[in-house]
C-alpha cells in the first residue's frame, strides 16, 4: 500500500501562532495516525466510585484540566505534521450521564474505543455515569497525552478533595526526551547488536484498520500452577555486560509445582519473566519461529516528573529465542536473563531504536514488536471521600503496531490474565483460545518443570503466521512530488539532503511542497537533516523543520539565515533550546554521530 498524498488538499496558510513541538513519545503516537490514517489505541480506565463523589469529580475535572496545558491542547492537521496548540480551559469538562446498569458495559466499551479528533478535540474524555446506588468514572485518553502512570495520577487527582496545585508542565520535559534520541552509548550498541536482523513481523497481518478494534478474554490461573522457579544466579539491573552470565535452575531445588522457597543463593523468578516464557512457548506451539520479540513497558520518567501528566512511556524489546525443546524451568530462567539484560540497557528510547533498525518512518510500519506484556500487582483501588474507589476496567497503553497484549494482575491467589487481541487476528484464532492455551501451558509446566519439551510440539498451528491473501506492506513514505520540482538553489539543496536522510530512491519525486514528515521523517531524521545541512553551510534550527516542514518553507528559512549571516551584525546571542532540546553547539557535536549513520 502506498499512501496517496495527491488526495490530500494543499496545506492552508500557516496559523499565526507558533505552536509547541512534540516529544518523541507524542510523535510516535501521532505520526502513524497522520501518515497512515490509523487511529491510535486509547489508554483507558473505568472506576466504581461512591455516588456522593460524582459532583465533586465533575468540578475537579475542570480544575485539573485548567492546571495542565497538555489536557487542553489540540493538534492541528493543517500541515500534515503534528504540533500542539494549547486552548483556553472550558468551564465544564466531564459529562454526567444517568444510566441503567444493563446499559453500562456497552457505554464503557464505546468510551474505551472513542476516536479522538485531535485537530478539534482535547485528548481526554471524562464521563460520569450515575447508577442507582453508585457512580462510575470513565476516563479515556489519547496516548499523545497519557501513559499508564498518567491515568493513575489523573484518577487520584479527580477523586481527591485537596486543592489542585500548580505542577510542572509536560512540555518542560519534552526536550529531555529529544536529547536522549541523540545519545551514542553502550546501550545503543547493545540493542543494535541484540536486535540485528529482527523479523519484520511475527504475526502476519495485512493493512491495519482505521480504528484499532480488539477482542478480549480473561482467564484465571491459580497460584499452585503458576511456574515460578528459583533462579540462583540472578543478574540485577546495574550489572555490566561482562558480568552477565548464563542463568540456570539448580536441578536439586525443591519445587511446589514450580514454586520453591527463596534460599540465600537465589530468588524466585519474577512474574514478568515467567509470563514472557509462557507467551513465547504458546506462540511457538501455534507455529511461530523460535525468535520471538516481546515488548514490555519500562519506567522512563525522571524523578522530577514523578507526578507530571504526559506520555513518558518507553519500551524494552525482549528477544526470546530459547530453544523449543528446553525444560520449562530453563525457559523461564532464560527469559529472566533476557529481561535483566534489557533492563541494564534501558537507556536508549524505543523511537531511536525503531529509526535505527527500521529506517526513517519506521514507526508507521508498526514498530519493533507486535506482542506486548504487562504485569501489575493489583487493580487501582483507594479510599476517597464517601467510600472506596475501585478499578473495574482497564486498557494499558498500546503502541502503534501491537496486535496482542497479555496483561496480568498477579496476586498471592494467582493470576488474572487478560488477552487483548486485534480484531483481524481474532477471526483466525480467538482471544479466548489463546488465553486457555496459556493456562494449559502453565499447568503442564508446573506438573513437569524439569522435563524437556518435545521439539515437535506444535499443538494447534493457527493462521496468525500465514499471510493474508490481500496482505500488503504498509508504505509510510508519501512520495508525491507536490508542487513540482524545486525551483531555487536553496530548495534543491534541501531536497538533496532530504533525499539522503530519508534514503529515497533517485526515481522518487521530491516536490517543493512535499512535507518532511509526510515523506517519512521523524525526530531522529530531523536531527540528522539539520546537521547535514549545517555541514554544507546552510544553518536551520530544528524548531523550523517542525514549524515549516515543506521543502520550500525550509529553503526560505535557509535563505533568510544565510542573508542574515552575510550582513554585518552584532554578535548573536545564544539561541534558546529548540524543538530538539539541543542548542547549536550540541547539534554541531552530533554531526560525526548522526551524519555517519
Amino acid at each position: 500500500m502506498t499512501l496517496d498524498t495527491h488526495a490530500v488538499p494543499a496545506a492552508p496558510a500557516r496559523p499565526a501562532e507558533r505552536g509547541l513541538p512534540l516529544s518523541p513519545a507524542q510523535q510516535a503516537a501521532l505520526l502513524p495516525e497522520r501518515l497512515a490514517r490509523t487511529a491510535a489505541a486509547n489508554v483507558y480506565v473505568a472506576l466504581e466510585i461512591p455516588a456522593g463523589l460524582a459532583d465533586g469529580v465533575a468540578v475537579r475535572a475542570a480544575e485539573v484540566t485548567a492546571a495542565h496545558d497538555l489536557l487542553r491542547a489540540v493538534y492541528p492537521d493543517d500541515r500534515r505534521v503534528p504540533y500542539q496548540r494549547v486552548e483556553s480551559a472550558p468551564p465544564t469538562v466531564a459529562e454526567i450521564v444517568e444510566i441503567a446498569g444493563t446499559a453500562l458495559p456497552a457505554a464503557l466499551l464505546a468510551d474505551a474505543g472513542h476516536a479522538f479528533d485531535l485537530a478539534r478535540e482535547f485528548p481526554i474524555r471524562i464521563r460520569l455515569y450515575r447508577l442507582a446506588d453508585h457512580a462510575v468514572l470513565s476516563l479515556a485518553a489519547h496516548p499523545v497525552a497519557a501513559d499508564d502512570r498518567t491515568m493513575e495520577l489523573l484518577v487520584t487527582a479527580l477523586c481527591s478533595n485537596e486543592p489542585v496545585r500548580a505542577t510542572p508542565q509536560y512540555r518542560d520535559f519534552a526536550a529531555e526526551q529529544m536529547k536522549s534520541l541523540a545519545a551514542e552509548n553502550d546501550s545503543l550498541t547493545f540493542w543494535k547488536q541484540r536486535l540485528a536482523d529482527l523479523p519484520e513481523q511475527l504475526l502476519l497481518v495485512g493493512e491495519r484498520p482505521a480504528l484499532p478494534r480488539s477482542t478480549r478474554a480473561v482467564v484465571q490461573i491459580p497460584a499452585p500452577v503458576i511456574p515460578t522457579p528459583v533462579i540462583p544466579a540472578r543478574v540485577w539491573p546495574g550489572s555490566t555486560p561482562d558480568a552477565l552470565e548464563q542463568v540456570s535452575v539448580d536441578p536439586g531445588q525443591e519445587h511446589a509445582g514450580m514454586t520453591g522457597a527463596v534460599g540465600d543463593s537465589g530468588a524466585e523468578a519474577e512474574p514478568l519473566a515467567v509470563l514472557a516464557a509462557l507467551v513465547a512457548a504458546a506462540l511457538r506451539q501455534l507455529g511461530a519461529d523460535a525468535d520471538i520479540p516481546l515488548g514490555v513497558a519500562t519506567e522512563a520518567r525522571p524523578e522530577s516528573a514523578a507526578d507530571v501528566l504526559g506520555n513518558f512511556a518507553d519500551y524494552l524489546v525482549l528477544r526470546v529465542d530459547s530453544p523449543r525443546s528446553g525444560a520449562p524451568s530453563q525457559l523461564v530462567a532464560d527469559a529472566e536473563r533476557i529481561l535483566d539484560e534489557a533492563r541494564v540497557h534501558a537507556g536508549t528510547r524505543i523511537e531511536r531504536l525503531t529509526h535505527e533498525l527500521r529506517g526513517p518512518g519506521g514507526a508507521a510500519k508498526g514498530g519493533l514488536f507486535q506482542v506486548q506484556l504487562a504485569v501489575r500487582s493489583n487493580v487501582l483501588e483507594f479510599d476517597a471521600a464517601g467510600g472506596r474507589v475501585r478499578e473495574i476496567a482497564r486498557a494499558v497503553a498500546r503502541p502503534h503496531g501491537v496486535e496482542l497484549i497479555v496483561d496480568v494482575i498477579a496476586t498471592a491467589d494467582g493470576w488474572t490474565v487478560t488477552v487483548d487481541l486485534a480484531e483481524a487476528l481474532s477471526r483466525r484464532y480467538a482471544a479466548g483460545e489463546f488465553a486457555q492455551l496459556l493456562r494449559a501451558t502453565a499447568e503442564s509446566w508446573s506438573a513437569a518443570p524439569d522435563t524437556a519439551l518435545s521439539s515437535a510440539e506444535a499443538s494447534e498451528p493457527c493462521d496468525w503466521f500465514v499471510p493474508d491473501a490481500e496482505a500488503g506492506e504498509l508504505d509510510p513514505y508519501a512520495i508525491s512530488g507536490l508542487g513540482g520540482p524545486p525551483q531555487t538553489d536553496a530548495e534543491r539543496a534541501v531536497a538533496a539532503v532530504l533525499r539522503e536522510v530519508l534514503e529515497l530512491d533517485e526515481e522518487d519525486e521530491v516536490g517543493r511542497e512535499d512535507n518532511f514528515f509526510a515523506l517519512g521523517g521523524d525526530s531522529v531524521a530531523a536531527l540528522r537533516f539539520v546537521t547535514l545541512l549545517a555541514e554544507q553551510g546552510h544553518i536551520v534550527d530544528v524548531q523550523k523543520v517542525f514549524e515549516f516542514p515543506a521543502v520550500h518553507e525550509i529553503a526560505a528559512s535557509l535563505t533568510a539565515e544565510n542573508a542574515t549571516a552575510a550582513a554585518p551584525a552584532e554578535p548573536a546571542a545564544v539561541a534558546p533550546m529548540a524543538a530538539s532540546g539541543l542548542d547549536a553547539a550540541a547539534l554541531q557535536a552530533l554531526a560525526g554521530k548522526l551524519a555517519g549513520r
